[in-house]
């Protein structure tokens, strides 16, 4: 069993950033640019990890795969944000609001994604037992 919606849904987040992103880049705010990447890491790592994990090589769905994905790409994310924040964001006053905007939007994202991916394989768990 797959589900291709949260796949899907981790996909267009990401697209949806990185065409931020690239807005920024072409107005000539590079900073905020680079800055904007961070946000991304999360849904697109997920979105990819779990299709090449399930379309290429046929891993069935457990909670396990979806977890370590996004904690790991949470945690990049993070540190990601921590050296962006220090290196790209010049005014000082801007910092503490992007750090706390940009933590709060990346842990929320994966909050809920591993409470989707927690209740899908409780469903389909319940489906195989009804089996």
């Amino acid at each position: 069993m797959r589900d291709e919606h949260m796949s899907g849904v981790c996909l267009l987040v990401a697209l949806i950033l990185w065409i931020m992103t690239v807005a920024f880049w072409r107005a000539k705010r590079k900073n905020w640019s680079l800055a904007v990447i961070p946000l991304g890491i999360v849904p697109l790592v997920t979105g990819v990890g779990m299709v090449i994990a399930e379309d290429i090589f046929n891993c069935k769905t457990t909670f396990v795969l979806p977890m370590i994905l996004i904690v790991t790409s949470l945690v990049a994310a993070c540190i990601w944000i921590g050296f962006a924040s220090a290196m790209l964001i010049k005014t000082a006053r801007m910092r503490p609001y992007y750090i706390i905007v940009s933590v709060v939007f990346v842990c929320t994202f994966s909050i809920i994604m591993l409470i989707k991916y927690y209740n899908f394989v409780q469903a389909v768990g319940e489906t195989l037992q009804a089996q």
